[in-house]
């Protein structure tokens, strides 16, 4: 069955206190029309992330949407149909964002417009790769702002969480409460800068459930499994990430740790996502080859 949910049906955390706008069953699709971090708020170049902006109201995500037997302990599979992409998308960059700060001494913004497959920023065209920035579960016993990725996922700014894509979430609450938004239409490893591409999108998704549980977001491809982790710092958040491939590793070949260690050091990749948010997020890929 076909499902919609407009954009107007926002919410600015992630929360057991949410009631869901929309129940689908298992192997529903859905359409999510998705607002972009800012709230539409930045459209033209004169305007900016100012001292008036409201820091309380951005990187929205639409739903939540509970899926049917959906129980805490499984695991909710979103799988990544299509991204259409709104008509233009927005750039900004502030003294205080990301690893390098005063490159500029006020905010500034750039307008990306979208041209079929390509984005034309700064008179470049540049291939787009729709990703989607923020998407996860309501966590159990608390509110999580859609700021802040996590275990339940959250603002996970992962490039590979992209049209083809699945994406395995714990379930905390019972029907998952899943919900998503933030959508780039191009992003880097890191998001170095503080934003994507950030725009308005529509994502078409099938949800599914697997009683089979997941600790942190896993993201597959027909490439690879990405395990993804979310610590205070990029030691922490590469321990976490590594320590779940060894285990991932070792788990589906049914070897021991310290082989599945050595796997992990020739054959996968320790990456970063993202390192500009309350948290930082890294990822191991695991490719199928070698599973």
């Amino acid at each position: 069955m076909l499902h919609r949910i407009g954009r107007d049906r926002l919410v600015y955390d992630m929360s057991p206190e949410h009631k869901p706008v929309l129940e689908v069953s298992p192997g529903d699709t859905v359409i999510v029309e998705t607002e972009d971090c800012f709230c539409h708020r930045i459209v033209s170049e004169s305007q900016t992330v100012g001292g008036d902006f409201d820091f309380s109201h951005v990187n929205p995500a639409t739903g939540p949407v509970s899926v049917r037997g959906a129980l805490p302990g499984d695991t909710l599979v979103v799988s990544i149909e299509n991204i259409e992409l709104d008509e233009q998308g927005v750039v900004e960059t502030c003294p205080e964002w990301g690893p390098v700060t005063k490159v500029s001494q006020s905010c500034v913004t750039e307008i990306a417009k979208i041209h079929g497959n390509y984005v034309s920023f700064m008179g470049k065209r540049i291939e787009v790769r729709p990703m989607i920035g923020v998407i996860g579960n309501a966590p159990a016993d608390k509110s999580i702002p859609c700021t802040t990725p996590g275990k339940h996922g959250g603002n996970l700014d992962t490039k590979n969480i992209m049209a083809g894509s699945r994406v395995y979430l714990p379930v905390f609450v019972k029907g998952g409460n899943l919900s998503l938004g933030d959508v780039h239409a191009r992003m880097g490893d890191g998001e170095v800068g503080g934003t994507g591409i950030e725009i308005r999108a529509k994502v078409k998704l099938t949800v599914d459930i697997d009683k089979m549980p997941v600790d942190s977001p896993t993201v597959e491809n027909e490439e690879a499994f990405y395990l993804l982790f979310s610590a205070k710092t990029l030691e922490e958040a590469s321990h976490g990430a590594v320590k779940r491939a060894i285990q991932f590793i070792a788990d589906w070949k049914s070897i021991p740790e310290e082989k599945a260690y050595m796997l992990t050091s020739i054959a996968c990749d320790l990456m970063i996502s993202q390192v500009v948010n309350p948290l930082v997020t890294v990822r191991v890929k695991v490719p199928k080859e070698i599973l």
